[in-house]
């Protein structure tokens, strides 16, 4: 052996005989009083994991298996990079500088599939905590300042062209939105855990969302637990309450009969065997063109699965990672990225069973009266 080596291996041996010495010491003077002295002397246990996973094999993979792991392709990517690069988050931090395409794809690959942190956390060659820090990062860049330039409610001449658009469907005229509620599944919170537990027997968080015709969402919102009705949830949210600034007069949103009938809110006619010809002819335009916000929730669940079953137990970043996920499905089809497949969401929709209609405006009977005559005679 080298000289070098030896006297360095002696150098370490003498060390670790004094440290044990010190503790016998201690032990001795302290008894077992002493709780801390042992993880004074403890050595660092060596955590196995995968080695080199963002810096070697991502790079090596093909188009197809990066979007299939990550959820959106590479040139999506580099465009999610180069908004989140320049959030706060990660230009005012104390310490060593955080990696944003690292991030990213931790954040990615943790709401695009089911793993647990363990497995996660092997798989970046992170700490749990440490993973757990960094999708707080990612989602609070996201919601905080991606959000309010990605998912926006149309103002000026979008309106209209919101409204075009959606009348080339069925013939509707004047929409500007669609709306619906979506049950998202969670574990059962410790807090008052029957509050989210919903009429088909799972714990859920409701997500709030309105679309336009080419499948963007224009607003989200989430939180409520899953036993609130969605006239409920939507009582509680900016839409209702600045809705006199948000649409116009003239225009209206559509929502399912779930949803209480206002001057810009139009629901379907009750179906009780009675309907005439002209209210079935309304009510399957109106379905046509509600559908958007289906399909919508449809591909959202699709491409990040984890909005299928949210496992942990902050609300906070389940309510982020919810708002984080619409903000990139905008971002995907701005994109033109293809969905994945996708089943219909109106199935799972939890608060549209055999609810009575939540409330009515005169002036939504009326508004409603008169886009039945405008359909029957375009038909």
């Amino acid at each position: 052996m080298e000289p070098e080596k030896l006297a360095l291996k002696c150098v370490c041996s003498c060390l670790q005989t004094q440290m044990q010495q010190n503790y016998s010491v201690l032990l001795n003077h302290f008894g077992t009083r002493s709780l801390i002295i042992p993880h004074l002397f403890r050595e660092r246990r060596v955590v196995t994991r995968v080695k080199n996973y963002t810096s070697v094999t991502v790079p090596r993979y093909l188009p197809d298996e990066f979007r299939s792991n990550f959820r959106l392709t590479r040139q999506s990517f580099d465009e999610l990079t180069a908004r989140v690069g320049v959030c706060n988050v990660y230009n005012t931090q104390r310490g060593p500088a955080v990696d944003p395409v690292k991030d990213l794809l931790m954040f990615l690959w943790f709401i695009g599939n089911t793993e647990s942190f363990r497995y996660m956390s092997d798989r970046f060659n992170v700490g749990k905590s440490s993973y757990h820090r960094s999708i707080n990062r990612v989602a609070k860049a996201l919601v905080e300042e991606v959000m309010p330039n990605v998912i926006q409610w149309p103002t000026g001449n979008r309106i209209r062209e919101t409204s075009e658009a959606f009348g080339d469907i069925a013939g509707m005229l004047n929409v500007v939105g669609a709306v619906d509620g979506s049950q998202i599944p969670i574990k059962a919170p410790t807090e008052n855990p029957n509050s989210y537990y919903n009429r088909k027997k799972f714990h859920s968080l409701v997500l709030l969302a309105s679309c336009n015709a080419d499948l963007l969402f224009t607003y989200v919102w989430t939180g409520n637990p899953g036993s609130t009705h969605d006239a409920t949830v939507l009582r509680s949210s900016e839409l209702f309450q600045q809705a006199e600034n948000l649409i116009p007069r003239g225009y209206y949103i559509l929502g399912d009969s779930a949803f209480p009938l206002l001057s810009w809110m139009v629901t379907p006619f009750r179906d009780y065997g009675n309907l005439s010809r002209d209210q079935r002819l309304f009510n399957t335009c109106h379905w046509k063109t509600r559908q958007v916000i289906e399909r919508c929730f449809g591909l959202l669940k699709s491409r990040f699965r984890r909005l299928l079953r949210f496992d942990g137990s902050d609300m906070k970043l389940m309510v982020y990672s919810i708002l984080s996920a619409c903000v990139l499905h905008n971002l995907c089809v701005n994109m033109n990225e293809e969905g994945f497949e996708c089943e219909d969401e109106g199935d799972n929709d939890c608060n549209n069973g055999d609810y009575t209609q939540s409330g009515f405006q005169m002036d939504g009977v009326r508004l409603r009266n008169h886009i039945m005559h405008h359909l029957v005679q375009i038909h």
